[in-house]
């Protein structure tokens, strides 16, 4: 039987697709059962994390999306350099970037040796507008519709307490996730 949160999120994620981008500012929303282990004001500076990263995505700001990411950020191999690399291409290739986020889970760990750590079990959706290529327009269609650039569900975003900011330091594929022909590679939140 799926849990309630996991149906709350499979819906969001679902009216997201059905929708699509409305251009309406960042939705990072906390299921209404999340297992939420964590001050108000901890949760608040994590969802800021992601309320960060959106600004950078509505403006292309390189160094703003690259200011979530710690300094020690590691996914499947890639390092914080190599992420750059994934969204500068993203921003000379898509317009109207936007995401959204759905928190069924946010647990702080606050160590006894070490910064504080959190994990956020997380579904969404980053999409954007095809733009011209190599000097040629893209059919009008890609153009104007909003595409599907990274899709998740229930994913493990491990976040850092570091120089006084939640940053996101890695991730964790769902068990779906991990199978090699079961998604794309998750690899930006």
């Amino acid at each position: 039987m799926i849990s309630r949160s996991k149906a709350a999120a499979m819906w969001f994620l679902f009216i997201i697709f059905l929708i699509g981008n409305t251009g309406a500012v960042a939705v990072t929303d906390i299921t209404q059962d999340a297992e939420v282990k964590a001050d108000p004001e901890t949760v608040k500076a994590i969802r800021n994390v992601f309320d960060r990263a959106e600004e950078a995505l509505r403006t292309k700001n390189l160094s703003g999306i690259m200011a979530i990411y710690s300094k020690d950020y590691q996914n499947r191999g890639l390092r914080k350099v190599d992420t750059a690399h994934i969204w500068q291409d993203i921003f000379d290739r898509y317009d109207d970037l936007s995401s959204r986020h759905v928190f069924s889970k946010i647990v702080v760990d606050q160590r006894k040796t070490g910064p504080p750590t959190a994990q956020v079990i997380c579904t969404g959706v980053l999409y954007g507008v095809s733009i011209l290529r190599k000097g040629k327009p893209a059919p009008t269609a890609l153009v104007e519709k909003p595409v599907y650039l990274d899709a998740w569900f229930e994913a493990t975003h491990y976040l850092v307490l570091e120089d006084g900011r939640w940053k996101i330091i890695g991730h964790d594929p769902s068990t779906a996730e991990d199978h090699p022909f079961a998604s794309a590679l998750h690899l930006l939140f």
